[in-house]
């Protein structure tokens, strides 16, 4: 066996806002690097504060490591790029020319729903779809058992995340893509359990939300009443009993998916992070990350989608409202879980545009009449 790279056989860590030398370290719910404590304050950002022994584990990673039949392993954080933070339980994994990723679920995530997702891991490989391969350990389970959290370690895809531009004009094939996804996943029930917290959304939901927000400007009432009873009268009370439901990936967004080629020729090579795999309407991989309140750009992704699996008549008549909840969802999670109040001013300028586009978008997505 080989240790794994001490904090000292690393370049130092440093603050990614002052660039200076990281001695503790802030990292938000998503184990980002958000940097010091003093930028994380100054940016008014919600996140846990962690040692530099915590962040690499050195310990708890070797323990790891020697559950599984690898030798002459070689362990890295991922360091920065332009379209990826470092991340605190991630580690890079190099056994030879082999490369792995090795991960630390959080501990409230339950030892079934990691046997959810990686039984959705293997079905998805099983169907042709480029999704990493969970590596088994000694005793042959897919994860393993350290203290109080669960490790896996995962068969590295090749590939590159796409920066922001490069996804803009990338969504149609990453439609493309969920297309084909939800085409494997239609009719195939995972084992274990889904967790539960990231379960669909309903009008309680919704109205629960909606409550336990603070007054905020960008958001007035009559804004968000039109959207709770838009949501309550049409999708909720009409649409959504009548829709088709299958497991969805459940964070179909740019940074779960992995690239390779040019920006002509590029195409997805690995989907990425299915922990929030859940069963529900398909619309739900639109409305959190790939659908867009532009209409050309919506009408086009749809399109695209198509080519793996056909959206009924249905579904393209629900998908605007569906964008409306999408919206909620965002907003929630950047104003209850990241703290992050300049994002939430960006999308509730995105909810105040979708709530006037809302019948635009329906004749984008509609069915167009076939032609005799």
């Amino acid at each position: 066996m080989t240790a794994p790279l001490s904090p000292d056989a690393e370049a130092p860590l440093t603050c990614p806002h002052c660039h200076h030398v990281l001695h503790e370290l802030v990292v938000n719910p998503a184990g980002e690097l958000i940097g010091c404590e003093s930028c994380a304050e100054e940016l008014g950002l919600a996140g846990e504060a962690l040692s530099l022994d915590e962040w690499y584990a050195t310990d708890q990673v070797a323990e790891a490591l020697r559950r599984y039949p690898l030798s002459g392993w070689q362990i890295s954080k991922p360091g920065a790029s332009e379209t990826q933070l470092p991340r605190a339980h991630f580690w890079e994994v190099s056994v030879g020319a082999k490369r792995f990723f090795l991960k630390q679920f959080h501990p409230w995530f339950p030892p079934e729903s990691i046997t959810y997702v990686h039984s959705i891991h293997q079905h998805v490989i099983e169907e042709g779809l480029p999704a990493p391969r969970v590596a088994l350990d000694r005793d042959g389970a897919s994860f393993t058992r350290i203290g109080d959290t669960y490790w896996a370690l995962y068969h590295a895809l090749d590939g590159r995340h796409a920066t922001e531009r490069e996804w803009m004009w990338g969504r149609p094939k990453a439609a493309e893509t969920l297309g084909a996804l939800h085409a494997a996943l239609e009719g195939f029930t995972p084992d274990g359990e889904p967790f539960a917290p990231w379960a669909a959304w309903t009008l309680d939901t919704v109205d629960r939300v909606l409550e336990g927000w603070q007054p905020y400007p960008e958001l007035p009432a009559d804004l968000l009443g039109y959207v709770r009873d838009r949501l309550a009268r049409r999708y909720f009370a009409e649409l959504y009993p009548q829709l088709p439901k299958l497991v969805v990936h459940g964070d179909f967004v740019s940074a779960n998916m992995l690239w390779r080629g040019d920006a002509i020729s590029s195409s997805i090579s690995g989907i990425l992070d299915f922990e929030r795999a859940h069963t529900d309407t398909a619309l739900f991989d639109f409305a959190w990350g790939l659908g867009d309140r532009r209409p050309p750009l919506l009408r086009a992704t749809i399109a695209s989608y198509a080519r793996a699996r056909q959206l009924s008549a249905l579904e393209r008549e629900a998908l605007p409202e569906a964008l409306l909840l999408g919206m909620l969802m965002a907003i929630d999670m950047q104003m209850t879980y990241f703290g992050n109040m300049r994002e939430v001013a960006r999308l509730a300028a995105e909810l105040h545009y979708t709530v006037r586009d809302l019948e635009s978008l329906r004749k984008a997505v509609a069915l167009k009449p076939t032609a005799f």
